[in-house]
C-alpha cells in the first residue's frame, strides 16, 4: 500500500511540476530533465508514467478539459433548474475554473494560437467544442420554454464569455491596464471574480431573457 501511495504521489508531483513549467515557458523550452529535476524524480519515471514529454503535456490539458466537460454536461442535463439557472451556473463554473487553473489555461491558449503541433491543437479544439454543444442545448431549451429570445446569437454569446475569460487569464498584464487593476494578482481576487461574474450575468440577462 505504501508503495502504491508513493507512486501516486510521484505521478502527481510530475503533473503539478510540468503544468507549472509549461505555463511559464513554451513547450519546446521545457525539457524532460527540467521537469524531473524540479519534481525530484528521475527521467525514467516520467517515461514510465507518460511515455514522452508530448504525452505528459497532453495528459495535463486533457484531464482538465474532460473534468470540465463532465461538469457542464451535469448542468445541461439537470431536470430541475430552469434554463436561465443552468446558464448562470455555467458562468460561475467557467469563471472559477479558469481563474483557479490559470496555468493550464495559459497552456491551452498557447496551443490554440500556434501551428507547431497541429494534431494536438485539433484535438484540443474537438474536446473544447463538446461544451459548446451542451451550451447550445441549454439555449435551445430556453427558447423552447419561452425563457430566451429566439433571435439570440448563442455562438457570439459563448465567444463573449470564453474570449474574455481566456484573455484575462492569458494576458493579465494587458488586462490590468484595461480593467484598472493595480497588479496581476488583483485580477484573481474574490472581489474581481465577483465583478466578472456579475458583468456576464447582467449582460446575458439583458440580452437573452424575454422578461428580464
Amino acid at each position: 500500500m505504501k508503495e502504491i501511495i508513493e507512486h501516486i504521489d510521484k505521478k502527481e508531483a510530475i503533473l503539478r511540476t510540468a503544468e507549472k513549467l509549461f505555463s511559464e515557458q513554451d513547450f519546446d523550452a521545457v525539457s524532460v530533465r527540467d521537469i524531473a529535476k524540479e519534481a525530484n524524480v528521475n527521467i525514467a519515471m516520467i517515461s514510465y508514467y507518460f511515455g514522452s514529454k508530448e504525452k505528459l503535456f497532453e495528459a495535463i490539458i486533457l484531464s482538465r478539459i474532460e473534468l470540465s466537460q463532465l461538469t457542464v454536461k451535469t448542468i445541461a442535463t439537470d431536470e430541475i433548474m430552469t434554463s436561465w439557472e443552468k446558464l448562470m451556473a455555467v458562468v460561475d463554473f467557467y469563471t472559477d475554473r479558469l481563474m483557479n487553473n490559470r496555468n493550464v489555461h495559459k497552456m491551452i491558449n498557447r496551443e490554440l494560437t500556434i501551428n507547431s503541433r497541429p494534431v494536438l491543437r485539433d484535438l484540443l479544439i474537438n474536446k473544447i467544442t463538446v461544451n459548446k454543444e451542451y451550451l447550445k442545448m441549454m439555449m435551445t431549451e430556453g427558447i423552447a420554454r419561452g425563457e430566451f429570445r429566439a433571435e439570440a446569437d448563442a455562438e457570439m454569446m459563448m465567444m463573449n464569455l470564453f474570449g474574455m475569460l481566456q484573455y484575462i487569464v492569458g494576458s493579465p498584464h494587458y488586462s490590468c491596464r484595461m480593467l484598472d487593476q493595480s497588479t496581476e494578482e488583483d485580477l484573481f481576487r474574490p472581489e474581481f471574480r465577483e465583478r466578472t461574474k456579475n458583468y456576464f450575468k447582467d449582460l446575458f440577462k439583458k440580452y437573452l431573457l424575454i422578461n428580464p
